[in-house]
């Protein structure tokens, strides 16, 4: 299936079937307004009081009588099981950044699977929203603008070479890795955070206060 939504002069929320405040669907959906949901979301969608724009997975979990409901959702069909809904919600939709929100929060293996998602995906931008944070895929260069003595929590995927300006404890050019050394619980030390890597994978972990931040380092 070629199929792809296209929406690359846009932001899109995406919507999984974990768990899912209110408040943070509502504040996504102002800063990317076309809500996309993996398989079964579509329900919680609409509990939300949101009609989604599509649903895209391989329907095994949204209520049976969904499209009858709701003829004008979009539906995208996807048997294979090599990949996760929310997989095939990357792969599906062109965008010019994305906002995740219930793929965090509720079993550990699909939270795993989701960072995964977001450190392999390079076609945009992916933010996923939690409870408390804002998670995404470091650039190869970032510039985040931030107050000081924001928590700012680096982990990698894999081994990374990264250094950092403007937090509490810097990194020059320190190789990073899962099982050796990651960098969590650091802070802004100056108004101006600069982190540069040299490879793909690397996850910034930082409060979901600063949605608006990220976006505006991501997307200059």
């Amino acid at each position: 299936m070629n199929e792809v939504f296209n929406f690359k002069q846009e932001g899109i929320t995406f919507l999984g079937g974990g768990l899912v405040q209110n408040k943070d669907l509502v504040a996504a959906m102002k800063l990317a307004p076309n809500l996309i949901v993996a398989d079964g979301a579509a329900d919680i969608a609409i509990k939300n009081n949101v009609i989604p724009y599509a649903a895209i997975g391989d329907m095994d979990s949204i209520s049976k009588d969904f499209f009858d409901q709701y003829s004008s959702v979009k539906k995208m069909k996807i048997l294979e099981q090599d990949s996760t809904d929310f997989e095939k919600c990357l792969s599906k939709v062109s965008a010019k950044f994305a906002i995740a929100i219930g793929f965090l929060g509720a079993r550990l293996d699909h939270e795993l699977a989701a960072f995964n998602a977001i450190a392999s995906h390079n076609k945009y931008p992916v933010l996923l929203i939690g409870e408390e944070d804002v998670i995404f895929s470091c650039p190869d260069i970032l510039n985040l603008y931030l107050p000081i003595g924001t928590r700012v929590s680096l982990f990698p995927l894999k081994n990374i070479n990264v250094s950092t300006e403007g937090l509490y404890w810097n990194l020059y050019n320190e190789k990073l890795s899962p099982l050796e050394r990651i960098s969590i619980s650091n802070r802004s030390s100056k108004h101006q955070v600069n982190v540069k890597i040299d490879n793909q994978g690397l996850l910034v972990i930082l409060p979901k206060l600063f949605i608006s931040n990220v976006l505006d380092a991501i997307l200059e």
